[in-house]
């Protein structure tokens, strides 16, 4: 497999769920241990992205605390970059349905001149799972400086491969407890 970095994004407020989804339980276990187990089957080393307040994360686990306030995912993303400086593999912690075969799929594809390479399914661009390049580290600051927090115009604004999909039921993220039935 291509050399490249996990970051399982964890530091949303979670205000929808109710409480941190990366404790909440899906089968009987804590939504953050399918995405571990995700990247383990895949041999991939990862880092957490996570706010400050999550303590209990930052002392168990190797994490990148978010240096950005209240501008989504895009924050994390960043973060990861500038800290982590590999190519990163992103999953969001609420998204338990992803397979090692769809992240294969994303990590094989072929293309060596987008910074951000992605699924898009009917003809919209889903943003996680994503590979983002190292460099795009600089690029997307640029975007976060002109006030661009919409994570699907910041992908399209740079260099992007979209591979297409028509599997709903993987990209499917976890907001509401009644999403666990």
């Amino acid at each position: 497999m291509k050399s490249v970095h996990g970051l399982i994004l964890c530091g949303g407020k979670s205000t929808r769920m109710g409480q941190d989804k990366t404790s909440v339980l899906l089968q009987g276990k804590p939504l953050l241990t399918h995405s571990i187990e995700l990247f383990t089957s895949l041999n991939i080393d990862f880092h957490l992205s996570v706010n400050p307040n999550q303590k209990d994360l930052i002392e168990n686990y190797p994490s990148v605390i978010d240096q950005f306030e209240a501008i989504g995912p895009l924050g994390g993303i960043l973060t990861g970059l500038k800290s982590i400086r590999k190519d990163l593999l992103i999953i969001p912690v609420d998204m338990p349905q992803l397979t090692k075969n769809l992240l294969l799929r994303l990590v094989d594809a072929s293309g060596n001149h987008e910074l951000v390479r992605c699924f898009q399914r009917n003809g919209r661009i889903e943003p996680f799972p994503s590979l983002w390049k190292s460099e795009a580290a600089s690029r997307l600051n640029e975007l976060l400086d002109d006030r661009e927090l919409s994570l699907q115009k910041c992908i399209t604004r740079l260099p992007h491969h979209l591979l297409d999909s028509t599997d709903s039921e993987v990209f499917r993220n976890l907001n509401y407890p009644e999403d666990l039935g």
